[in-house]
Order: C-alpha cells, then sequence, then structure tokens
C-alpha cells in the first residue's frame, strides 16, 4: 500500500495564532515554518514568494539580501516563546544595532565587522565577558535564521571570543550584610539619596538574605503568590530563571518584611498588585523595577566594598550550606537549582570556617 503523500500548502497548528506553510525545497528537503500572518490569504502569498526565492536561488544563483534588522527580529520573534532569556538577548542587542549602520545587509558580513564592534566596545571599557555575551548571541541570530529560513548568512563570529579573567562572585559576611542593612535603613539621613528608598530597600536586602531568591524573583513578586498562613512564596514557571515553579520557605525575619511591605501598600496604593511599589510620587503605584542605584548608594555608605543585589543570593545560598545539620540538596532546591553543582558553585567559605574543618577532627597521639 502506497503511503499516501502529504499535501503541501498552508495550515493552521494548535500551538500558534499564524497559518504554517510546507513545500519541498530546491535540495529535495522538506521545509515547514510560520508564516507570520493570521491571514490565509496573505499566508499563500508568503508562501509563493518563499517557493519562488528558493527557486531563483537555486536556478538562478540568486542571494536576496537580509538587513541586520531582519536577521534579529527575526530570531526574537522565532525564540521568545521558548528562550527563556529572550528579554536579555533584546537588551544585547541594543548595542549591537547602535554601532552597525542602518541597513547593513548580512549577507556581506565580514571578519574586519566583527573586529570593528569588539575594538568600538573595548574603547568603552566593556568588560570582555559583556562582549563575548553580545557577539554570541549576533551568532546565535544569524545561526537561526540559516537553520530557519532559506537564507545562508556568513557568520565570521567564531574564533573572536576575548579571554575572560575567572572572577569569584562577591559574598558578604554576616557582619557586612548587617552593615549594609543599617546603610539602608538610613539612607533618607543623606541628602545625597533618595528618602523613598527607605520604604522598600531594607526589605528587599532581608529577603534576599533569607530566601535566596534572585533580585528579578523578588522585584515582580505578587501579592497573590505571598502565603503568609502557609508562610511561603510562590514562584511560577514563568517568574523563575530555570522554568521550574517553586516554594520558597519564608522564616520570622522574611515574614516581618513581607509585613512591613504589606502595610505600607494598603496605606498607599492597596490595589497594587507587587510587592515593591514605588512611593515616590513621579512614579506612585509602579512595580519597582531596579534597586541597582539605590543598592549601590547604600554599598558606598556602608564602606563595605563592592557588592550588586546577586550578591544576596550568594551569600544566602552560603550561609544556608554552613548551617548545622544543613542539607545541599534541599538548599539546592530552595534556590532552583537543577543539580548540586550550580548550588556549591555559590558557596564560598571563609577562611575560618576552613580552620574549624581541621580543628574538629580527631585528637591523635603526637610523635
Amino acid at each position: 500500500m502506497h503511503k499516501r503523500k502529504r499535501k503541501e500548502g498552508v495550515r493552521k497548528r494548535q500551538d500558534s495564532p499564524y497559518w504554517w506553510t510546507s513545500y519541498t525545497n530546491s535540495s529535495g528537503k522538506r521545509v515547514e515554518k510560520s508564516t507570520g500572518t493570521t491571514s490565509k490569504r496573505e499566508a499563500l502569498k508568503v508562501r509563493a514568494k518563499w517557493v519562488a526565492d528558493d527557486w531563483n536561488r537555486s536556478v538562478r544563483g540568486i542571494q536576496f539580501d537580509a538587513t541586520i534588522e531582519q536577521v534579529v527580529l527575526a530570531y526574537l520573534d522565532g525564540t521568545k516563546q521558548t528562550k527563556r532569556s529572550s528579554i536579555t538577548d533584546e537588551s544585547r542587542f541594543k548595542s549591537i544595532l547602535q554601532f552597525y549602520p542602518e541597513g547593513m545587509v548580512m549577507n556581506t558580513f565580514t571578519h574586519d565587522d566583527v573586529r570593528g564592534y569588539i575594538q568600538h566596545r573595548v574603547e568603552r571599557e566593556i568588560t570582555n565577558q559583556s562582549i563575548n555575551k553580545e557577539l554570541s548571541v549576533l551568532s546565535s541570530a544569524i545561526k537561526w535564521c540559516n537553520s530557519n529560513t532559506d537564507l545562508e548568512l556568513p557568520n565570521p563570529i567564531g574564533g573572536k571570543r576575548l579571554p575572560e579573567e575567572e572572577k569569584e562572585a562577591r559574598c558578604l559576611s554576616v557582619d557586612e550584610f548587617q552593615k549594609l542593612l543599617e546603610a539602608a535603613k538610613f539612607t533618607a539621613l543623606d541628602h545625597n539619596q533618595n528618602k523613598y528608598t527607605r520604604q522598600y530597600l531594607p526589605e528587599f536586602l532581608i529577603l534576599g538574605f533569607t530566601t535566596m531568591m534572585r533580585p528579578s524573583e523578588m522585584l515582580k513578586l505578587e501579592w497573590n503568590r505571598v502565603n503568609f498562613a502557609e508562610r511561603t512564596v510562590e514562584l511560577r514557571v514563568q517568574d523563575t530563571k530555570g522554568k521550574q515553579r517553586r516554594l520558597v520557605p519564608l522564616n520570622d525575619d522574611a515574614v516581618a518584611a513581607l509585613t512591613r511591605l504589606q502595610r505600607i501598600c494598603d496605606k498607599n496604593f492597596a490595589d497594587t498588585p507587587w510587592v515593591f511599589t514605588h512611593t515616590k510620587p513621579r512614579y506612585f503605584g509602579e512595580r519597582v523595577k531596579s534597586v541597582a542605584r539605590a543598592f549601590q548608594a547604600a554599598v558606598d555608605r556602608s564602606e563595605i566594598g563592592h557588592a550588586t543585589p546577586h550578591s544576596l543570593r550568594h551569600t544566602s545560598i552560603t550561609e544556608g550550606v554552613h548551617v548545622d545539620g544543613a542539607n545541599v540538596v534541599d538548599i539546592s532546591k530552595v534556590a532552583g537549582h537543577k543539580n548540586l553543582q550550580t548550588t556549591m558553585k555559590y558557596v564560598h567559605t571563609a577562611g575560618e570556617r576552613l580552620q574549624d574543618v581541621v580543628a574538629n577532627l580527631p585528637t591523635i597521639a603526637t610523635l
């Protein structure tokens, strides 16, 4: 019995609002992709153009141009539903699109174009790590377009990675954290700082220190995911970096911090869904999207040296591991890590703790 040949044309899929098309290209490979339109008439036109383009490319040797904007937008649109770092990718593309001329044709993208971008970023004292990440996302966009369209764009980014210096992430001591917390509480006493940060920054520090949550997870937290009765915070799949739902337990300090934040919200904007909300008139009632400047002001005031909001998570995980009877597996689950190796990368052991390891060994006879 002959296998029925699948009809080629356009069709709807349950997982997409757009019409999808399929056809066999000039090399005999079956191609199936979204037309990016909800109109069947437009989808048929798109399919006809793609088939014609493929014929022109294979028979007449015509290579159609693709601008850098088209490559970037196609990649972002094609991966936004599956790539957890889509928002981060958008941010990295900003500097790329600012550097290269508008409408630059990627069909003739060269090694010199890549070197020029690297030199431009180095001159602006951007770290090698950041430059590598920017080049990586551009390379991924080119590869995606070549795999998901009929384009055959050059990708000269390979082999251009800059050397990166391995730096241990900053972990605060308990004493340093307490100094930072005091600095955050009394920020308003310094006329150069914003008094409104006192309404949320101390609580942000406490939650970061006691819950192992990422800064972004805290700032996007909504009240309907805070369960005071069960003493937990729910992080949904869309809220976490690892795309895994988890329940974060709250200790007494965390509950107290959330209670204070709830009191502020009830007083100023009872209907807000956000835990961290601005009380400054200009942004009254809006979600706090970043604490970077306020955090840095507290760091400067505390004189503890370099630290970032993510240092709270490092510190929390490290302190959790060193609690008597701590279970690294449980800590990994609270932190949202998929494996123990990731958890152990966050652990920074203080020198005095290393001394305790050997000091507590059994006593043996001396020579």
